[in-house]
């Protein structure tokens, strides 16, 4: 059962895809965003049934679809009595379900009262504040940005996912239910890729930040490697050149290479000296760049292992070769629409692969729908006492990842329950390099260093693979086989492991062997463009990485489902294109006579009078309301005058008059604090939100929903809560992990003795952490009997 509405169907939308009967349970006249972009991707496959849950008289209709459910999706809608689809209200006439709550603010309860808006919730967290270039903004500004992508909205979904699918997992042992919950603020800090960490007694420090409050020379030189430059056509390309090889073949390319032997110039990008050096070279950098045009430029960058992308509109991106090579696109028939093309599925699965075989339903379309009976293999029936140990406990996860977009994944399954174990290099994950950004993806995750070109680091691996349900990389194809860890080989070791490739541009197709970082999505699935505002040079963000690492996380998860349900291991994929793509699902339709796709103002504040930022007499407001709201707001603003004036005196009337009505508005906001306005919206059940003046961080501080802690590794930093929270179950206290920290306790637990382990180390086929930069506690205990530390 389904009962959200918007994108947070997007939850629904991957049950569906996967095979699941998913009924949308709508208010009568339907889901408010029927008609509007995104909808037939949001709800594909799905049926739909109306239901009064305001009204007594349809109780045995709801009674009957929550008896015969597998699960509960609920997204509190608008005057219905939430007791009777409470957690203990539900799982009372049916233990094994499982109810997936999805709230705005989580936590923050005293914020429900703005609702579960992408806009509402990432104005009044925080959100929107201390934006730069590299997450959307024209270089660095005090003031609210608006952000186009959904990426909290998309965030929330996926975490809702990850613990439907883990609680599945575990009832299939059980036969329970489990009551869960996450929420819109749960998948911010899931989905902001740059997060600070850094703590100072009760305080928090930005990213980016200096004393001074200029940007940290660090950061600088990150910037370089991420430019998005001009080319001579006037179009333009996205830099992402993070790794020093790549950037030296960068230069290399547009005839800055020798200057790097320089010593002035020797240290770049990372270790550039001084501001002053870093905006010459910038300088320098954009003024070769237009030498040439974009595809010119790209015809060389491909053949020489460079990160760039080009900046392209949603259309293209939809007809990028990538997608097409690995039948990422589909074509879905639509009763009123014709053929829609959409982005497929979030997750490429070999054995049990998703089929998307119809469009959005009808409104009320299952009025006579009957579930299906359940899989011929019967959920057990509840016995016994119910879990108290979270879904994933006793499941080991093998992660051979780095940076981001694919580690993520694994860290939200640790806060789960699973264990996961990861495996660097001697020097550990590059990402490491980016301070106490990195606690964000060791948190709760044990470190064993190994040397895998070795032939030793390798043995250790096998041994490690025998004993893990899944394992994790994001290599580029060829190099897990080189290193003794390609499927084909992990298979013959642990023939029902779950396998997942977190790939870049996929494993097939053209630039399958090419690096790509969080730019790269965000320029070729339209979200550059979108986010730089009408008219404006395309700009970087930041929010691809999380949010591929969000879809890893439920392919882990998928996975390991198919596994206990079907006793079957399988190779599995992801891509960042397609998670990107799903972000901004709104735009990922194409069809014949569809409408042009809303833009960004060319101030970066909203897409129209009625969904955008206003400045106040102090502070800004989020102003998010549907056009039906029209005479309220009119009624707030005090021109109930308009409401007669012929340029707005209809829906469409408004829209054609837009930018005026925008510069009316703006005129009146003006005039008050924005806390008044708030007040107003409040009062009138209009979606007016005063923005909040300081960054996601400190709203995490202040608001509880970080906890103070210590590393010897770290230093003092911020640890987040679990983002996915289970009823009954105690959360998980991870802590991040040093390279090498578990090297010792893993192989003990493999059956190596202290002998063996100190003659690895000395040949650098394993890497220890040294004593004092490790956790006096641990990250949990890590039993020495191997039938124990990797059992279930």
């Amino acid at each position: 059962m389904d009962l959200t509405e918007g994108m947070l169907g997007m939850a629904g939308t991957v049950l569906a895809d996967f095979g699941a009967e998913v009924i949308k349970v709508e208010r009568p006249g339907g889901d408010p965003l029927r008609g509007h972009p995104g909808f037939q991707f949001w709800n594909r496959g799905k049926h739909s049934r109306v239901i009064d849950l305001t009204d007594d008289t349809h109780t045995a209709e709801l009674e009957a679809l929550v008896d015969s459910a597998d699960v509960l999706i609920l997204s509190p809608l608008p005057g219905s009595d939430a007791s009777r689809l409470s957690a203990a209200a539900t799982q009372q006439r049916n233990p094994g379900l499982i109810h997936l709550s999805l709230t705005g603010f989580g936590a923050a309860t005293d914020l429900e009262v703005f609702g579960h808006s992408e806009q509402m919730v990432t104005a009044k967290t925080g959100r929107l504040m201390g934006n730069d270039s590299l997450s959307g903004a024209h270089g660095d500004i005090d003031r609210p940005l608006y952000i186009a992508s959904p990426a909290s909205t998309y965030g929330a979904a996926m975490l809702a996912l990850q613990g439907i699918i883990g609680s599945l997992i575990q009832r299939e042992r059980t036969g329970f239910g489990r009551a869960i919950e996450t929420s819109l603020l749960d998948g911010i800090s899931a989905a902001t890729m740059r997060l600070a960490f850094e703590r100072k007694g009760d305080a928090v420090v930005p990213v980016g930040a200096r004393g001074d409050g200029g940007v940290p020379l660090l950061m600088r030189g990150i910037r370089l490697c991420f430019l998005s430059v001009e080319t001579k056509d006037g179009r333009y390309i996205q830099m992402c050149c993070r790794q020093p090889q790549l950037y030296r073949n960068w230069m290399n390319a547009i005839g800055l290479g020798d200057e790097l032997r320089e010593d002035r110039w020797s240290e770049l990008p990372l270790g550039v000296r001084s501001h002053d050096d870093a905006d010459e070279w910038e300088a320098r950098v954009r003024d070769a760049m237009l030498d040439r045009a974009q595809e010119e430029w790209m015809d060389q960058f491909r053949t020489l292992d460079i990160g760039a992308d080009p900046f392209l509109t949603e259309d293209e991106f939809l007809r990028h070769p990538q997608l097409l090579a690995n039948n990422l696109v589909v074509e879905v028939d639509d009763g009123e629409l014709g053929t829609i093309t959409e982005l497929g599925p979030i997750v490429s699965a070999e054995a049990t692969p998703a089929e998307i075989h119809r469009s959005a339903p009808p409104l009320d379309s299952a009025v006579t729908f009957s579930p299906v009976p359940r899989a011929a293999d019967p959920q057990p029936e509840p016995a016994g006492t119910p879990p108290v140990e979270l879904p994933l406990q006793g499941y080991t996860i093998l992660e051979v990842a780095s940076f981001l977009a694919a580690p993520l994944g694994p860290t939200l399954l640790a806060e789960l329950g699973a264990r996961v174990i990861k495996v660097e290099p001697l020097d550990g994950d590059p990402f490491r390099s980016s301070g106490l950004e990195f606690v964000h993806i060791g948190n709760g995750k044990e470190s064993i260093a190994l040397d895998l070109k070795s032939s030793e680091g390798r043995a250790i691996l096998h041994k490690l693979i025998a004993q893990s349900d899944a394992l994790i990389h994001n290599f580029r194809p060829g190099v897990p086989e080189r290193l003794g860890f390609g499927y084909a080989e992990a298979r013959s070791i642990r023939p029902d492991l779950v396998y997942l490739y977190g790939a870049s541009y996929g494993s097939n197709g053209p630039e399958s062997h090419r690096a790509a970082f969080h730019s790269t999505p965000n320029a070729l699935c339209g979200g550059g463009i979108l986010q730089a505002g009408k008219g404006n040079p395309p700009v970087n963000d930041s929010y691809a990485d999380p949010c591929s690492g969000l879809a890893t996380g439920v392919a882990l998860a998928l996975g390991l489902y198919a596994r206990e349900h079907h006793g079957i291991g399988q190779y599995l994929e992801t891509n960042m294109l397609v998670s990107a793509g799903w972000v901004h699902s709104a735009r990922m339709e194409a069809y014949s006579g569809r409408q042009p796709r809303p833009e960004l103002t060319t101030d970066q504040t909203g897409f129209s009078a009625f969904d955008r930022l206003y400045q106040c007499s102090s502070g800004w407001v989020m102003l998010a309301c549907h056009d039906d709201r029209w005479a309220d707001l009119t009624t707030i603003l005090d021109k109930t005058s308009w409401r007669s004036d012929p340029r707005f005196a209809d829906k469409s009337a408004r829209q054609l008059h837009d930018r005026t009505l925008q510069w009316l508005m703006e005129d009146i906001f003006i005039t008050r604090p924005a806390q008044e306005w708030e007040a107003a919206g409040l009062a009138a059940g209009v979606p007016i939100a005063s923005a909040a003046d300081h960054t996601l961080e400190e709203f995490l501080v202040h608001s509880g929903l970080l906890s103070g802690a210590e590393h010897p590794a770290f230093g003092s930093y911020w640890r987040l809560q679990p983002r996915i929270r289970v009823a009954n179950s105690q959360p998980v206290a991870g802590l991040p992990c040093e390279v090498g920290e578990h090297t010792e306790a893993i192989l003990m637990s493999l059956g190596l003795d202290s002998t063996s382990i100190a003659r690895l180390s000395e040949s650098n086929v394993i890497g220890i952490a040294p004593p004092e930069r490790r956790h006096p506690n641990g990250t949990g205990t890590v039993s020495t009997d191997a039938d124990i530390a990797f059992s279930r």
